[in-house]
């Protein structure tokens, strides 16, 4: 199992391609995602706990997938990011939506 490893905004971001490609219906599983999901320390990312799969979207060269899992907290999802190539989990990264879209007079609450 892979570690769980927090991947800087910066290094989240080369993991983009535009436009990203929405995959949720037909994506297939690569590996399974839940045993790294499970080691994540969610209290050092400010959350309580986890939801579903909500998500999958895929770069256009098809290098990289990214598993957007829901959160407690309002407006965020866990992005599990996975090297489709090697086959193997890059690292996570906590996506405010609030703050990467400027959303402005909500603020995050848990459901």
């Amino acid at each position: 199992m892979d570690l769980p490893r927090r991947l800087p905004k910066e290094e989240y971001l080369a993991t983009f391609s535009y436009p990203m490609e929405d995959v949720t219906e037909t994506a297939e599983e690569l590996l399974d995602i839940w045993p790294y999901v499970d080691a994540i320390k969610l209290d050092e990312l400010g959350i309580e706990k986890l939801n579903d799969v909500h998500y999958v979207y895929r770069q256009p060269e098809g290098h990289y997938e990214h598993v957007l899992i829901g959160t407690s907290r309002f407006n965020s999802l866990l992005a599990i990011v996975i090297d489709r190539k090697a086959r193997t989990i890059l690292g996570h990264h906590l996506v405010d939506l609030n703050k990467e879209f400027n959303v402005s007079g909500g603020h995050l609450r848990e459901v």
